[in-house]
């Protein structure tokens, strides 16, 4: 991990020094943002994609796997002065790096396609390719979608499909994914913080908006198994697992996400216990007495003003009824599910085109729920084909965990997630034709998952066989 620390650090002072310069000769680029520190740190970060990506590195994997991570970071830092949306350059630009050192490794690599990857990829690009050609919204996703859609997604699969026959692939997934967590977690507390400050608003309820908790509570729910495969392999075990529980639920605290508690909670005992490790019994039963100790002190129930915005969160859930239902009403999604179940039933075979529900709904980017986003927007033919895709990845996850029960944290993950886009919603691809961030985080996580089981699978029969 020190090794990852440090690639980071001297290539972001690199790209630093030379964007500060190129700035000191060139100050015509300090239109482009709102003062020369927004313009240097942008512009820095395109220049350390570069550097990243095509420069020699020990931890080549962690690389390409943080971009879309720490590209999510950036956009909410340009905020509108660099524009905005899903045809944005700008936003799109770490991305087209990506895409060139992704075409550039395969050049190189010279590693044939399988029959079997090459249906895949075909039917993706095909049929994914049909549903932006049917898009009333088109113009403005245009080259959001294409970029991330039919060319990052495909990509990421061929490259991973490559390299995870490597020694220490399973081992370099689990390290790589472990230091995203972290600057993900911190990441976001800094964005908090941030955003309760922003434009003098002390209003916590606004910084989960600005912070898109709501978006990168997904992504930690897929990052979750890894910390604590990565935890359990460290000399440091019980203090790594207890920290990063730690983080886990005080970005549940701060992002007044009620579907959040419902799901992390489960999420993160189920996967604790399943270990059957003691170290993970120990550091639950840790967490569970500094709350049951410290906590009210630490919130103060009565006064702070955390707690006042989350009575205001689950205020209107007293009423008599399943706790599902009071939910999705108190939270309007009811009512949004009837819309895209609407526009499902007007074209029940091929939907509306991707992103057309934020065109022919009421205005959101989806409708709170996998499933209705996925009717409303490609019909029986896209749901069926993107639900054949998750049954198989939970078919390779479940054939591992008969390998070795550990890796059942893989398969919980999984379920977490695909609980939280079907009732809080929809992170998938993030494309939308107005708003700022415009990324691809959860498909590479659900990627990466994938060919990580398989070379654990490998390691274990290959253990089995020896």
């Amino acid at each position: 991990m020190a090794t990852i620390v440090k690639e980071i650090v001297s290539r972001a002072l690199l790209a630093m020094i030379f964007t500060s310069g190129c700035i000191s000769v060139f100050k015509s680029l300090l239109i482009f943002g709102e003062n020369r520190f927004q313009t240097t740190l942008v512009f820095s970060f395109y220049v350390y994609c570069i550097l990243a990506l095509f420069c020699n590195s020990r931890e080549r994997l962690f690389h390409v796997l943080s971009i879309p991570v720490l590209t999510q970071f950036l956009h909410l830092f340009q905020k509108y002065s660099f524009t905005a949306g899903a045809n944005s350059l700008w936003r799109l630009f770490p991305f087209l790096i990506l895409n060139f050192f992704f075409i550039d490794f395969l050049i190189r690599s010279k590693v044939s396609c399988p029959p079997a990857e090459k249906l895949l990829l075909a039917s993706w690009i095909v049929l994914n390719f049909f549903f932006l050609a049917i898009t009333p919204g088109l113009a403005a996703i245009l080259y959001g979608s294409s970029v991330l859609i039919l060319i990052t997604v495909p990509l990421y699969f061929r490259y991973l499909s490559i390299i995870w026959k490597e020694p220490g692939f399973s081992d370099n997934v689990e390290k790589s994914l472990f230091v995203i967590y972290l600057i993900l977690g911190f990441g976001t507390f800094g964005l908090v913080a941030a955003g309760a400050s922003y434009k003098g608003s002390d209003n916590l309820l606004a910084t989960r908006n600005i912070s898109d908790t709501n978006v990168t509570m997904a992504y930690f729910i897929l990052l979750w198994p890894f910390v604590l495969l990565f935890a359990r392999k460290t000399t440091w075990s019980l203090s790594i697992t207890l920290a990063s529980c730690l983080i886990f639920v005080s970005i549940v605290m701060i992002s007044f996400s009620r579907g959040a508690v419902v799901i992390v909670g489960p999420l993160m005992i189920s996967t604790l216990f399943c270990t059957w490790n003691r170290v993970y019994l120990i550091s639950f039963a840790l967490i569970a007495a500094l709350f049951a100790i410290y906590g009210p002190e630490l919130i103060d129930f009565a006064n702070s003003d955390l707690a006042y915005f989350w009575n205001l969160r689950i205020g209107d859930l007293h009423s008599v009824g399943s706790l599902g239902r009071k939910l999705q009403d108190a939270s309007g999604r009811s009512e949004i599910h009837a819309v895209a179940y609407s526009l499902f039933l007007r074209n029940p075979l091929f939907g509306h085109g991707t992103g057309s529900f934020e065109v022919l709904g009421p205005g959101y980017r989806e409708a709170h729920s996998m499933l209705y986003t996925f009717l409303a927007e490609q019909g029986l033919l896209g749901t069926i084909y993107i639900y054949s895709i998750f049954i198989a990845l939970a078919h390779s996850l479940f054939k591992t965990i008969l390998l070795a029960s550990r890796f059942a944290v893989l398969l919980l993950a999984l379920i977490a997630y695909l609980v939280f886009v079907h009732s809080v919603g929809t992170v998938f691809f993030i494309i939308p034709a107005k708003s700022i961030t415009v990324n691809c985080v959860a498909p590479v996580l659900l990627i990466c998952t994938y060919f990580y089981a398989l070379s654990i699978a490998r390691i274990e029969k290959g253990s089995v066989n020896a």
